[in-house]
């Protein structure tokens, strides 16, 4: 019978196989990918992200399609055959959920050196808005538990409020974090006790701790950035609350990639200002930093994607969410059953490795008032992504309708070893 294992159990012996987090970069059975039909915004499909997803993924890797019901999969199952999407790849996995980003509360597979997985049971509080006790908490906090009994795997436990977004692995054993995210999650516990739990879940020797994400990855609820042009203000339609995947990620064991703002951007710009110090504090640090084995890591720099603005208006799903939970700290009151300006969590780091292929994300439209710029940046991603993985087939999908729910395509998927 298989049995869970508790937080406060003794460590295994020496002679017990040691478990780890594999890199994303290594081969992959499949990807657990979660699939909702929404428009946060009207006009922003969902469905045409997640069919562009399934299309690249496919034909490199099982794709397994997370469905909160039956209707769901049937919608998908039209949606797919609608595109001529061969299916002999993807199965569907059906289980209650409210929202799309998978990583952070679906399973977390370790694996040991005799080819065995387990997967880790993390605490889980909707991104740090609401209490462990909430119903949307606990009915995605267990998922996890859920697919480990369904696949006969053990699932080990733990207090540690964590997503899979705010942890980035070379699959040596060395992690990569965020203390502002990690921190607030879990304000009852030490550094050393989270840095301990690390150990223990992932086989990690070495843990890097970032300070802060991207301005645009904040609480969404708690402040407002400038507006087009610096008039007025906008709002986060969502944000993941500081996840490192949003702006450094390991390519390789040795390798990172980590966002950049230009000291050009940040002169014209004041949240692009804030960005280049936050970003710059975190390249010092990784500058610094070594290895499991104390060897320094290679970094790599990816830029920062011009924003970019959209009105919400009192008939979407993302304004009401602005209204339910709208206590914004900068004193900014907000201008209720009037559209307002906002801003989706764009982000070039939040791509996908998988067998074969990279999917990235970029932003520009043609035809819509955006920033020439933009377009160069989507290109420049696109360059820096081909020249990391020369052995893969990069695939850049406008990733904006997902966006706005506050995570992209990383965040939406979970690699299986």
């Amino acid at each position: 019978m298989k049995h869970r294992f508790d937080s406060r159990a003794p460590n295994k012996s020496a002679t017990s196989p040691s478990w780890r987090f594999p890199g994303e970069f290594e081969e992959q059975s499949a990807v657990w990918l979660g699939w909702l039909t929404k428009e946060y915004i009207r006009g922003y499909q969902t469905d045409d992200v997640m069919l562009e997803i399934v299309e690249g993924l496919s034909p490199h890797v099982h794709v397994r399609i997370c469905v909160p019901d039956t209707a769901q999969k049937e919608h998908v199952l039209s949606v797919l055959r609608e595109h001529d999407v061969p299916t002999g790849h993807i199965s569907f996995y059906e289980k209650n959920f409210t929202m799309l980003y998978w990583r952070d509360f679906g399973p977390i597979f370790t694996v040991n050196g005799e080819g065995e997985k387990r997967i880790v049971d993390c605490a889980f509080n909707c991104w740090g808005y609401f209490p462990q006790s909430d119903i949307q908490s606990r009915m995605m906090e267990r998922i996890d538990r859920d697919v480990a009994a369904d696949m006969g795997l053990e699932s080990v436990m733990t207090r540690l409020v964590s997503e899979g977004g705010d942890r980035e692995f070379n699959g040596r054993g060395t992690l990569i974090t965020t203390e502002s995210c990690e921190f607030q999650r879990n304000p009852n516990m030490a550094r050393e006790e989270i840095e301990e739990e690390f150990r223990r879940l992932f086989g990690v020797t070495a843990i890097i701790w970032l300070k802060q994400g991207l301005v645009e990855d904040d609480r969404y609820d708690t402040t407002t950035i400038p507006g087009p042009d610096g008039v007025g203000v906008a709002y986060r339609t969502a944000s993941a609350n500081n996840h490192v995947d949003e702006y450094c990620r390991f390519v390789s064991p040795d390798t990172v990639l980590l966002a950049e703002v230009t000291a050009e951007e940040a002169a014209n710009d004041p949240v692009a200002a804030e960005n280049r110090r936050r970003m710059e504090e975190n390249y010092e640090i990784l500058k610094n930093a070594v290895d499991q084995d104390g060897n320094p890591l290679r970094i790599v720099r990816m830029p920062v994607p011009d924003m970019v603005y959209f009105t919400a208006t009192p008939e979407d799903e993302a304004y009401a969410n602005l209204v339910a939970y709208a206590h914004y700290a900068d004193g900014t009151a907000f201008p209720y059953g009037q559209p307002v300006t906002v801003v989706p969590a764009q982000s070039y780091c939040n791509f996908l490795i998988s067998n074969g292929v990279v999917l990235g994300q970029k932003y520009y439209m043609p035809g819509m008032e955006m920033p020439e710029s933009l377009k160069e940046k989507d290109m420049e991603a696109e360059r820096i992504l081909q020249s990391l993985f020369p052995d893969r087939t990069v695939v850049m999908i406008n990733t904006i309708p997902i966006n706005f729910g506050g995570g992209g395509i990383h965040c939406s998927s979970q690699q299986e070893p």
